[in-house]
């Protein structure tokens, strides 16, 4: 009866025009309180992402622990495992660490992300209203959905492995497994760091955030999720753990996307015009202007929190045409 009902849940909320009505429902919402919030100083809107973003967060259930554990005695020869939720900002995928003691009697360590229907269903929901406020502010960038689960994981599998390939710090990719008819789960290399969220932000680890930017985009790569807890800094290097999907079409506006993104994030812990100094070492100054035409798309994301006065500075320094042009990215 559980599995019935959840299967009608899953069907109206797959329906097409359910789908947009929601998005509609929840777009207009978050347009109105964003107004609110900007006529009395309130904080409602982010009230409301706090809300959406934690119930829509997933666990990890007897029956899901008992999935992993089988196939880490089975793939990875482990014993004694344990395992528990990885931190961070995290609501499209269900991250676990998994330990266990290996065939050498020594304790490994593995990151897992376990992708299922429902993370398929808030990936299309998110990405219907990544298009939409791109459509109304006329950016011309394009998000693409998964069509299931597989697809999902073998996507974030192939980027991470073609980053790789490339020379950008990711984790390494051990394989994709099936968990059940449904539910697959991505395995890596566990990277003891912790996200930018959590770090002191020092020139140097700002540097490089702009320095891995330049890399992926010179080799036609794109994150197209940049946020601080999509970074991990372990001390020496960033190492990026995440991509989201997009039309090949629109490369230079993803890139353009993954820029502000990094600039707003960046900006939640580090003083604006210095954040814009460190992006011009990497990125020319057309470009910067060229991104800051997407603010209002980056400033939609959940898991962003940027004062106005520093939205403000962004726009002052990047925005207006007849500001003093700024200087070229270092050759």
């Amino acid at each position: 009866m559980l599995k019935r009902s959840k299967g009608l849940a899953y069907t109206l909320l797959y329906n097409r025009f359910m789908v947009w009505l929601i998005v509609l429902l929840v777009g207009a919402g978050y347009v109105i309180l964003r107004a609110v919030d900007g006529i009395f100083y309130l904080n409602f809107r982010r009230l409301m992402s706090g809300v959406v973003h934690d119930a829509s967060r997933d666990s990890l259930t007897v029956v899901r622990k008992a999935q992993v554990s089988h196939l880490f005695r089975r793939k990875y020869k482990l014993k004694k495992i344990r395992m528990e939720l990885a931190g961070g900002s995290y609501w499209m995928s269900i991250p676990v660490i998994v330990t266990g003691i290996g065939r050498d009697k020594n304790e490994r360590k593995y990151m897992g992300k376990i992708i299922d229907d429902a993370s398929v269903l808030k990936h299309r929901y998110m990405t219907l209203m990544r298009n939409l406020g791109a459509m109304a502010s006329g950016a011309g960038l394009t998000f693409d959905e998964h069509a299931d689960a597989k697809d999902m994981v073998e996507y974030e599998r192939d980027s991470l492995m073609r980053l790789k390939d490339q020379g950008v710090a990711v984790p390494e990719v051990f394989g994709v497994h099936r968990l059940n008819d449904g539910d697959y789960m991505l395995v890596m290399e566990f990277v003891e760091g912790k996200p930018l969220s959590k770090v002191e932000l020092s020139e140097g680890i700002v540097e490089q955030v702009f320095a891995t930017l330049k890399t992926m985009h010179e080799k036609g790569v794109f994150h197209g999720d940049v946020k601080l807890d999509n970074f991990l800094f372990d001390g020496r290097c960033l190492v990026v753990v995440d991509c989201l999907k997009i039309q090949e079409a629109d490369m230079q506006k993803a890139q353009d996307f993954d820029l502000i993104c990094a600039i707003c994030a960046l900006a939640q812990k580090v003083p604006v015009p210095k954040v814009v100094e460190l992006a011009l070492k990497y990125h020319s100054g057309e470009e910067l202007r060229r991104s800051c035409g997407l603010i209002g798309i980056a400033l939609n994301k959940v898991d962003l929190d940027l004062p106005e006065d520093k939205v403000d500075a962004i726009v002052d320094m990047l925005g207006p045409e007849d500001l003093a042009p700024l200087p070229e990215a270092a050759s």
